[in-house]
């Protein structure tokens, strides 16, 4: 009795360090987007400084967890690689979208994931669909739609109308498109890469996959204009410029590369390995639900705080249509009506 005493002991330490890791890991991704705009670096150039810095975070604690549990195989390294390059082409077209229509409104747009997801799992591992799916995903692309502000003609307060011949609004839904999209393949990935892996190689599989990310920002710099520029960011005194195709920003500073820092050691290397962490050893609907506490502060609270980033009616309106959609896809509402069944139950009993 006494061992399986401990055990249960154990076992709730464990569930109970996966909830604080996880529910830190998420507080760290809610600043992302902020951080981005604060370090203010080109888009591109931001990627692989971020990602760069991050693998020299992770590599000692990826030496040492080979040390203590062994090298991932062969297939999780390739699935990792694999799951980095879509991760890479999410994070060059995030930021982008950051910088058109909002760090909170880009971090909406990410959700777009949710389709991508189980589709992905349908085709390729034969997983059974929801019907309901058919039904959040037109919802889903509408609310897109909405809070990137494309259905609404008024031209910003300020800042450019147009970027590249192209709504800003219209450009900036489609970069975050792509992104959830590339998201929703990583995660898809990653996911296989988890299941060939020892539950403890965490690690490992996001050191991997942070390699990968550089290669889309680095070809992305190879094809535009401006190349890899440390010199100058995106914001002039905090605002995008009119001309942001041909004007560069303000230079940078000691500041920019504080949040950079910032941005790569909690933003990057602790942020998704201690996702990573939660998400393997806990119910994958209340690690969903907790995810969701992500754009929600980022668009309610750090956004409007920060930047004075104010949705308009329209725009939170489509807000609320898909996180509404991410908490139903995720079966979020059955798990709160068990939870509101058992507290009835109980208070008769």
């Amino acid at each position: 009795m006494a061992t399986n005493s401990a055990q249960a002991a154990q076992h709730g330490g464990s569930k109970g360090r996966a909830y604080l890791i996880l529910i830190i890991g998420i507080i760290a991704l809610a600043f992302t987007a902020p951080w981005v705009k604060q370090s203010n670096f080109e888009p591109a150039t931001s990627v692989i400084l971020r990602v760069g810095l991050g693998i020299i975070f992770l590599l000692p604690f990826f030496l040492r967890e080979i040390k203590k549990f062994g090298a991932i195989n062969k297939k999780g390294i390739m699935l990792s690689l694999f799951a980095g390059l879509f991760l890479g082409i999410d994070f060059t077209a995030w930021n982008y979208s950051i910088f058109y229509v909002g760090s909170g409104i880009a971090s909406i747009l990410l959700n777009i994931q949710i389709i991508i997801l189980p589709a992905l799992a349908a085709i390729f591992d034969k997983e059974k669909v929801p019907k309901s799916f058919f039904i959040i995903a037109p919802i889903m692309v509408l609310g897109v739609i909405i809070s990137g502000g494309v259905l609404e003609g008024n031209a910003p307060a300020s800042g450019p109308s147009t970027v590249y011949g192209m709504n800003i609004a219209v450009l900036g839904t489609i970069a975050g498109t792509i992104s959830g999209c590339c998201y929703g393949i990583y995660l898809y990935t990653s996911r296989k890469a988890s299941r060939v892996n020892k539950v403890d190689q965490i690690v490992q599989p996001m050191f991997y996959a942070n390699l990968a990310q550089l290669i889309a920002p680095t070809l992305f710099l190879g094809f535009s204009g401006r190349g890899f520029d440390l010199t100058h960011g995106v914001l002039v005194n905090g605002a995008l410029p009119m001309n942001p195709e041909t004007t560069v920003g303000d230079p940078i500073t000691a500041m920019n590369w504080f949040w950079m820092i910032v941005l790569a050691s909690l933003g990057q290397a602790i942020a998704w390995t201690f996702v990573q962490y939660g998400a393997v050893r806990l119910d994958p609907t209340i690690v969903a639900g907790l995810l969701l506490l992500s754009p929600i502060s980022t668009v309610a609270i750090i956004a409007v705080v920060l930047f004075g980033e104010i949705p308009s009616p329209l725009q939170i309106l489509g807000v609320v249509i898909v996180l509404a959609a991410v908490a139903f896809q995720n079966n979020l509402h059955k798990s709160l009506f068990k939870k509101s069944k058992g507290g009835k139950s109980t208070g008769t009993s």
